[in-house]
């Protein structure tokens, strides 16, 4: 590995590091990070039916509130496959998957662009529930 040294005045000194010293740990904090935008996308997504009801759409401040901080059983269930994607049991992610592809087969039955979009979104989801686990993010150095 070789450095490049570069002086720019009398006591300044700066150090270039090559690109490839630094991308080391890259990989782990990408599928770790990778992993967490899933898992906030399909909370966001968990909450779809609720946003788009004909309730939601006609309330009020105040019952727009009170609807986003309801749930229902599909949300609720939604919501528990979105969470196991951050397990690392095989187990849990197992049933998870069985779980999200009845849910997807509820969602589909939706008529509608919107619906059919919302169907695709939650489908991207059970493919991710079906890779292999992230690893745990190790403290200090990965080698």
């Amino acid at each position: 590995m070789t450095h490049r040294y570069l002086i720019l005045g009398a006591a300044a000194l700066l150090v270039i590091f090559p690109r490839s010293s630094a991308s080391a740990t890259v990989p782990v904090a990408n599928a770790q990070d990778k992993a967490r935008k899933h898992q906030m996308m399909c909370l966001r997504e968990a909450k779809w039916p609720l946003r788009h009801s004909t309730a939601y759409r006609t309330a009020d401040v105040r019952t727009k509130n009170q609807l986003r901080n309801s749930s229902t059983p599909e949300v609720r269930k939604m919501e528990r496959v979105c969470r196991t994607l951050a397990s690392t049991s095989a187990i849990e992610r197992q049933a998870a998957r069985a779980t999200c592809q009845d849910l997807l087969l509820v969602k589909r039955m939706r008529s509608g662009d919107d619906a059919r979009l919302h169907a695709n979104r939650i489908e991207k989801v059970c493919t991710v529930l079906a890779e292999p686990t992230p690893p745990p993010m190790m403290q200090g150095n990965v080698k």
